[in-house]
Order: structure tokens, then C-alpha cells, then sequence
């Protein structure tokens, strides 16, 4: 059952902390996907992987992928949730939700049908609330980006044309991920995820982008690089699958952050969140290629693919480090123009050299002299 709470910012928008096990099934979803995708991922959505049933895992990939990659129709679900708090009750209710989708493209994102989450989170990825174009055929607008892309159109859009199936399979995923891999763990990590929003949810907000920043432990938050708003609502929800990441969502005038929920609220002590912080850092610094990248920004800032063209590896290779290194808060990102730009943070200079101090000894007493 989602607990809620809501504060109010300067600026007056809706502020709520959202503790919710559909919202958080769906993100276990997600990241348990992401695992041989992005780096840094560790712990439960690992193991996971390697335990689900190859049919279980193959439906999970296609559906997070399709049509035209990650986050897929799943994703562009699991963002329609913040628009229908009717469905963080349960997985019943989340399930009865897909069920009662429409077959077709819906008026907006955040009604889609089972058709518009494929058309939405490839035609309409920035989360705008209406289409694009109001006169636009869905199935030749999904058509052209896949032909741009140079998928298998044919194969795709088979799929897209049987709604029905699609909505089906939908359906399957959730109720077979959450019997055969998350019931289990709800005992676990309900209580951690509780404990973090009870905690934020008492804290004052100020500044919505840095507040942001400071729940996912970055320099900057999506707020104040890609996801310039502001929102009529911000939901923030913890969760323990992102690592260093985070995951967020726009739907009209809607914004909602799943963060990484602190260490200490799992691990139970209180240096539990700057020790897997630092140790997330230098396990970034573990590899050759991101150290390359690093030394070519100590030049000055760089835009994602002059980055590509200069260190020599695959552009996914170096999407990956970049937003590993993001993550972690070894480096900055901002965005301009539809351009990533990246440069080194500063700051971690002296979080890193502060780490030396593990090697000083430890001042011991002097023993005392006998009494003569």
C-alpha cells in the first residue's frame, strides 16, 4: 500500500513522497533489464537475471526494448503511473489498469492505450502531453523513426498491430516477474524504502533541482539538466535497484524521480552512505577506458560524440562510461540543443584526496610509564 505525503515548496508546486510496491516492482523491472546495459548496477537485479526462466528474461528484454530501445513499452508504463495513483495500490490494481488499457494510441501520454505506449516512447520521448502533430498517423510516424534507425520494420510493427497480444503479454510479464522474483523481497525492502521517505519527506525543500540533487547524491539533478520544468506535481520515490543512478519521468505537467535509496536505511549504520558512495567512485575509476576519458576532459568540456571521435571506442561503449562516471558524480552533464556535453566535477578532487587519510595510522596512546 503507497504512503504519501506532501509538502509544499517555495514556488507552490505539489511536492509527495511516494512509497508504492507497483511503482517499485516496475522500476525492479526496469533496472533488472538495464543490467547488461548500463554499468554499475549491482546486487538484487543481478541475481535476478541469472535465476529468471530464459522464456521470463527474453519477454522481459523484448518488452523493455521494443520498439525501438530501452526503456521500451514497459517504460513508457511505468511513466504513465504517475499520472494514475489509482494503480500504486497494488499489483492487482496495476494489473487491472493494463487490462482495462485501450487498444489504440489515446489523446496523450499520460492516457495512452496499448498502442501509445510504442508510439509515445518513440515518436513523443520528452513527455509532452498531447501529440506531436494533431493531423500525425501514429503507425507511419512509428514506422519512419524505425526505418531511421534501421530496425526490423516488418517484424515491429507486427507486433504494434496486434494490440490485444501486446496488451497480453504486458500483463504476463508483471504478474510472472512479481510471483516468481519480487513477493519474496517485499519483507526487505518495504521497510528501507519507508524509512527514506519518512526521513526526506521532513526535510526542507527550497530549491526543487537541488533538492533533487541531493536525494541522488549528483552535483546536478535531472531538473536542472534535461528536465527543466516547473511541474504542477513532483513525486520522488526511493527505491533500491538504481545504484548510483536514477530514473526519472515527465508526463505533461507531471515529474517524478525514482532515487537511490540511502544506504544506511538498509545497511542500518550511519557511514553506510558516503562508504558505497566512494566505493561506487573508485570502482568507476577501476577501468581504463573511463580513465581515458577523464584525462581527454582535463582538457576542457566536450559534447558526447567529439568524445567518441577523440578516445576510439564504440559510441555505446562510451554512452555507457559516461553515464556510469555521470552517475557516480565523477563527472558533469548538461544539455543544449539536443547536445550532451560533459566535464569533469572539481569537487571530487577533494572527496578522493580525502579518502588518503584511510592510510594515515591511528594516533595511539601513549603508554603510561611505571610509577616509581
Amino acid at each position: 500500500m503507497p504512503r504519501l505525503n506532501t509538502s509544499e515548496a517555495k514556488a507552490g508546486p505539489t511536492v509527495e513522497f511516494v512509497v508504492s510496491i507497483p511503482i517499485d516492482l516496475m522500476n525492479a523491472m526496469y533496472f533488472t533489464h538495464l543490467v547488461t546495459e548500463a554499468d554499475g548496477i549491482e546486487g538484487w537485479p543481478v541475481e535476478v537475471r541469472k535465476q529468471m526462466a530464459p522464456d521470463l528474461l527474453q519477454e522481459l528484454d523484448f518488452l523493455y526494448s521494443f520498439p525501438k530501445g530501452q526503456p521500451g513499452v514497459m517504460g513508457q508504463l511505468s511513466d504513465t503511473l504517475w499520472a494514475h495513483p489509482e494503480t500504486w495500490e497494488s499489483v492487482d490494481a496495476l494489473v487491472d489498469y493494463v487490462r482495462n488499457m485501450p487498444l489504440g494510441v489515446g489523446d496523450t501520454a499520460a492516457n495512452s492505450g496499448v498502442q501509445g505506449l510504442a508510439f509515445y516512447v518513440t515518436c513523443n520521448p520528452f513527455g509532452e502531453s498531447e501529440k506531436p502533430d494533431a493531423g500525425i498517423d501514429p503507425r507511419a510516424a512509428l514506422r519512419k523513426e524505425l526505418e531511421e534507425a534501421e530496425e526490423p520494420v516488418g517484424q515491429l510493427l507486427a507486433v504494434y498491430d496486434k494490440p490485444e497480444e501486446l496488451r497480453d503479454r504486458i500483463v504476463r510479464l508483471i504478474e510472472r516477474f512479481y510471483e516468481e522474483h519480487y513477493r519474496e523481497e517485499i519483507p526487505n525492502r518495504l521497510p528501507c524504502l519507508e524509512r527514506s521517505a519518512a526521513e526526506n519527506r521532513s526535510r526542507p525543500i527550497g530549491d526543487i533541482a537541488e533538492f533533487a540533487a541531493q536525494l541522488t547524491g549528483r552535483p546536478n539533478s535531472c531538473l536542472s539538466e534535461v528536465c527543466e520544468g516547473p511541474y504542477a506535481t513532483y513525486y520522488f520515490s526511493p527505491s533500491l535497484d538504481v545504484a548510483p543512478y536514477n530514473s526519472c519521468s515527465i508526463l505533461g505537467d507531471i515529474h517524478g524521480l525514482i532515487y537511490p535509496c540511502e544506504p544506511r536505511f538498509i545497511q542500518g549504520t550511519a557511514d553506510a552512505d558516503e562508504t558505497a558512495r566512494m566505493a561506487r567512485v573508485y570502482k568507476a575509476l577501476s577501468d581504463e577506458g573511463r580513465l581515458r576519458i577523464i584525462s581527454l576532459l582535463r582538457e576542457r568540456e566536450m559534447y558526447a560524440q567529439e568524445i567518441v571521435d577523440r578516445i576510439g571506442l564504440h559510441q555505446s561503449v562510451v554512452s555507457r562510461h559516461l553515464n556510469f562516471l555521470k552517475a557516480v558524480g565523477i563527472l558533469r552533464g548538461r544539455k543544449v540543443n539536443n547536445m550532451k556535453f560533459y566535464s569533469i566535477n572539481t569537487d571530487m578532487r577533494d572527496e578522493l584526496s580525502q579518502t588518503l587519510e584511510l592510510f594515515a595510522p591511528v594516533a595511539q596512546p601513549s603508554p603510561k610509564g611505571d610509577a616509581r
